[in-house]
């Protein structure tokens, strides 16, 4: 099974999303502390299930019906 790993261009956005956020004041960072944590914790998990609910719904329509293909 492979395993998650992030692409180079992933760990190169997120060293320069951590520069940016050593700059930032207070407010700035309480800011962005929250919105990350709704990613996290609403709309990530919200994703997860779509994609999940989509791949089921492809593989029964390939195998439970011909209505896939036409």
């Amino acid at each position: 099974m492979r395993t998650i790993e992030p692409s180079v261009n992933d760990q190169l956005r997120y060293a320069q999303m951590m520069k940016g956020i050593d700059k930032l004041e207070r407010d700035e960072l309480l800011e962005v502390t929250k919105e990350l944590a709704r990613l996290a914790l609403l709309l990530q998990p919200a994703a997860m299930r779509w994609a999940a609910y989509e791949a089921a719904k492809n593989l029964t329509s390939c195998y439970g019906s011909s209505q896939g293909t036409e």
